[in-house]
């Protein structure tokens, strides 16, 4: 190439490998939060558009051209024909969208190549040799190391690094720096070295490092064939081996850089859009007007193309052109001042499905050790912020206490439960509020979990914020240093605190309606926020432990698992690392011989938990290969169990004794609860052994025992309420063994005749139908041929007609509206059935068919769960629920209460909801959580 060190240049070219930038947005976003109601994927086109528009802003080009590939095969496949060959073909939902890519950029006024015949590579190199010539320095954004070629002092090649916002900006010393070879030379490094992704294969053994030696000693591939014989060692022989196919590898990753594309660099100018074409477009795609607005912004050199009605108001202080109103905050330090900004400020009523005011906390909501930081009280333009140093005055606390109170009805949080937390550390009683936006959220869109305000920001209000990690933490905002803070700190962490506040304003002000649309409205007022506030109680309370035996549990479990793989060494005949799928592969498939199982994606044989069963029952007399096999499963089995005590260990408060796990409201989109920090949803309870961790789980000072309440089948009996199957009822109500009945009526055998097998199978179809598990699954869990488990299937629906009916209509219904619904209204949304996918089909009809079931499930433990707290405290007992796991309730008993307790929670369980069959519930009562065991 030309060199221009001395020539100013006319301007920067841009020039995007648009194949190389769509597949790193359709990677780097959900296809599930970006897809249309028609099941169309977008997060290719969204975050093309962004990715490309950080870009712009960035580097400021005055030209800008996007290379495509085209189908069908190149000369390189001439040359090379299993180039590429390799490659896991395209996504569907990818290469639906690059026409949708295409589009846009023809709307923004962009000019994108396409050369038959030729690589998008081969036109990059074209443009960046045609603006070097003219006198441009041109920036080449691509993900392929073989536009580092194409490097000299004008053209430069932004290279994305594991955050696309990080660009490297690969000049000739970078490309030295890291390669040790000038950018003429990598060529010939990467034909040495080969290319994996590309299946182009290299030398043997030889990498970067001896490429760059070889190339620096001899000046360049052909110096490098003509000294090959002078090479030693392995290397030198590989080399020798391998001439021919380096050469042809040197061939194939030079880039055409003459094609003639049929424009000149002046006309790839870009800045005209198509405002009627991109409406139309993004109007399809149910892109929102700030994207729009966001994207015209930087397609159009500077110029604000956004409607005089948008919301434009800047987050001046976060530096940022959001469409986000942060109004400036009055510091209240005494309790006249609050009163006074109150009476001004906060509403008393609002209109029917208005948004009220927002109350919004920061601190660390974390359970058991929370710690309120600030709070801010926004209404409108008007926001107070008090702080929390300041409310140890017991005449602000009160009065903030009573402001709270008095203007509840009308109040909106982001997050009840923490933020009941956070007040509670403060000593106020949160009331319950008018609207709650993290439920809301949820409700509207269950598949979408928002970890930070900033997400959901965008996905509700199309309004894309940076986080300040150094002053969040979650959802709520949380700075571990709070006290010596800096001035700086808490002045950037008050702001952090105001614009959160601001987006739950803006949050509540599109979630209102919404909610109401979506007939939502009674499932967020009777289950959701009154479950919030349970919820909140058990988190409080916590479950006491036994440290003692947590340490005696860990120490057994680690004890079996050393000896478990004593006993695999002695079989391997060597210290395998029990955890190396690579190693254990050898010792399984090489050194004992066993026939593997099947092969993963990379192409080695799986060795997985079903792997490894299955080769340990095929080899059964085989003495070494059962050995080592069943060793390898108990190691894996009780190391599990080992690592599951250390995180409840972890998790112990030192300060009571207990642990306080926090459970997710917002995180399963079937509506079932979840605990994190610990999961105590992990704890088996299917063998010895893991059941043994719930003993662990013991009553607290004051209270002499624990109650264990379980839902017994309820999936299945609401799988029989909600198809109306006769023959599935009376099952339930024979009063007999329920899986060996409908056994009976499966087979056509009679009941005292069914084999320990036929009940089994019965029973996983019957389950499996309740989760949506396919017949593959069933086989699977079975270990039956998939024919035997369709002929079974075909048995059950036989004998359940109307639970084939109901199933079906599950997923026609759920294609005709787009939604499934629960017996209480709950929907999931369901995209993917319009997938052109058939996988992500495949999947979503398998969600249709088990999120009735599963999130009526969910309902009825939560109104089990409000009604057996709320007649607990209306009793005036002094016995509490303290988890919530799967199905059961877990009670602590105060001394006396045993009886009354049973029967309180019992009822409150079983007349959650009336179904066509009754609500069976077990209850136990033990010294701890496992002798309560039923």
């Amino acid at each position: 190439m030309a060199q221009h060190e001395s020539t100013p240049t006319r301007g920067t070219l841009l020039v995007v490998d648009g194949h190389s930038l769509a597949f790193r947005a359709f990677f780097a976003l959900p296809v599930d939060n970006f897809s249309t109601s028609g099941g169309q994927a977008t997060n290719a086109v969204w975050g093309f558009a962004s990715m490309l528009s950080q870009v712009i802003e960035a580097e400021k080009p005055d030209h800008l051209a996007v290379a495509f590939d085209v189908k069908g095969g190149t000369f390189r496949n001439t040359l090379l024909p299993q180039y590429k060959g390799t490659r896991d073909a395209a996504p569907e939902e990818l290469l639906t969208q690059l026409p949708l890519i295409q589009q846009m950029l023809e709307a923004l006024g962009v000019t994108y190549i396409e050369k038959p015949g030729y690589e998008g590579d081969d036109v990059i190199g074209t443009l960046a040799t045609m603006g070097d010539k003219a006198g441009y320095h041109t920036l080449v954004l691509s993900g392929d190391r073989d536009a580092f070629q194409l490097i000299d002092d004008n053209v430069t090649v932004l290279y994305p690094g594991h955050h696309f916002k990080d660009l490297k900006h690969m000049t000739a010393q970078a490309v030295l720096d890291k390669y040790k070879v000038t950018p003429r030379q990598y060529p010939d490094l990467a034909a040495l070295r080969g290319e994996t992704a590309d299946n182009i294969p290299g030398v043997p053994g030889v990498g970067d490092g001896f490429a760059a030696k070889w190339i620096n000693q001899y000046g360049s591939l052909d110096g490098i064939v003509e000294h090959a014989e002078e090479i030693g060692g392995k290397k030198g022989e590989a080399l020798r081996a391998n001439i021919d196919q380096v050469l042809l590898n040197r061939k194939v990753n030079a880039l055409v850089r003459d094609v003639d594309l049929g424009v000149t660099v002046d006309e790839l100018t870009f800045g005209r859009p198509d405002i009627a074409k991109l409406d139309a477009l993004f109007a399809k795609l149910e892109f929102g007007a700030r994207t729009k607005s966001r994207v015209l912004k930087t397609f159009n050199a500077g110029v604000d193309t956004r409607p005089a009605s948008t919301d434009t108001a800047e987050d001046a202080d976060a530096g940022e052109s959001s469409g986000l109103d942060v109004p400036e905050a009055t510091a209240v330090t005494d309790a006249d001042g609050l009163r006074s900004w109150a009476r001004e400020h906060l509403p008393r009523t609002v209109g029917e499905g208005e948004p009220g005011w927002v109350l919004h906390a920061s601190g660390d909501a974390r359970p058991g050790r929370a710690a309120l930081r600030s709070v801010v009280l926004l209404a409108g333009h008007a926001a107070a912020i008090v702080e929390a140093v300041d409310l140890a005055s017991e005449d602000l606390a009160d009065a903030l206490r009573e402001t709270i109170a008095s203007h509840a009805s009308t109040m909106t949080v982001h997050g009840y439960k923490e933020h009941l937390h956070l007040f509670a550390a403060a000593g106020i009683d949160l009331p319950r509020p008018a609207f709650d936006t993290k439920l809301a959220g949820y409700l509207i869109k269950p598949d979408f979990h928002a970890d930070t305000l900033e997400q959901a920001a965008s996905q509700f209000l199309d309004i894309h914020l940076e986080e300040e990690q150094e002053a969040t933490q979650g959802l709520l905002d949380f700075d571990e240093a709070t006290s010596g803070t800096s001035g700086d700190d808490d002045e950037r962490t008050d702001r952090v605190v105001l614009r959160h506040a601001a987006i739950v304003a803006a949050l509540a002000r599109k979630l209102t309606p919404q909610l109401a649309e979506r007939r939502q409205t009674t499932l967020f007022d009777d289950i959701e926020l009154p479950v919030s506030r349970v919820l909140y109680g058990l988190e409080a309370e916590g479950a006491k432990v036994d440290g003692a035996r947590l340490d005696a549990l860990r120490a057994g479990f680690a004890a079996d698992a050393e000896q478990a793989q004593r006993i695999a060494w002695e079989n391997a005949g060597s210290q395998v690392n029990l955890q190396s799928p690579k190693q254990l592969a050898k010792v399984l498939f090489e050194d004992m011989g066993l026939k593997p199982t099947k092969r993963t994606k990379s192409g080695s044989y799986t060795t997985n938990a079903d792997a490894l069963q299955t080769l340990y029952v095929r080899n059964i007399d085989d003495e070494r290969a059962s050995g080592f096999l069943g060793a390898l499963l108990r190691h894996r089995e009780t190391n599990k169990l080992k690592q599951i005590v250390a995180t409840l260990i972890d998790a112990v408060n030192p300060a009571d004794g207990r642990i306080h796990t926090t459970f997710e409201q917002t995180v399963a989109a079937t509506g079932r609860l979840s605990s994190v920090d610990p999961n105590l949803q992990n704890i088996p309870n299917r063998n010895a052994a893991g059941r043994e961790i719930r003993s662990a789980f013991v009553p607290g000072e004051g209270y002499e025992s624990l109650m264990s309440c379980d839902y017994s089948q309820v999936e299945l009996r609401i799988m029989a309420h909600l198809s109306g199957d006769e023959a599935l009822i009376e099952a339930f109500r024979s009063g007999a063994d329920f899986h060996r009945y409908v056994a009976s009526l499966v087979y056509q055998l009679p009941v005292d005749q069914i084999s320990a097998d036929q009940r089994s199978h019965v029973k996983a179809m019957s389950y499996g139908l309740a989760y949506g598990l396919s017949t593959y699954g069933l086989s699977q869990q079975l270990k039956i041929r998939p024919s035997e488990a369709e002929g079974l299937k075909e048995k059950y629906f036989a004998t359940f007609g109307k639970v084939h009916d109901f199933l079906e209509s599950c997923v026609a219904e759920a294609r005709r509206k787009g939604y499934t619904e629960t017996m209480f209204g709950r929907r999931r949304y369901f995209p993917g059935l319009a997938s052109t996918s058939r996988a992500v089909r495949d999947a979503a009809e398998r969600a249709a068919l088990n999120a009735p079931i599963q999130g009526t499930a969910a309902d009825i433990m939560k109104i089990a769960m409000i009604r057996a707290d709320a007649a607990l405290r209306d009793a005036g007992l002094g016995s509490r629920i303290i988890l919530q796991i799967h199905d059961e309730l877990v009670v602590e008993i105060a001394p006396g209460e045993a009886e009354q307790v049973t029967a309180l929670v019992r009822d409150a369980m079983e007349h959650a909801v009336e179904l066509d069959v009754p609500l069976d519930v077990s209850t136990g009562i033990g010294a701890d959580w496992q002798l309560a065991a039923h």
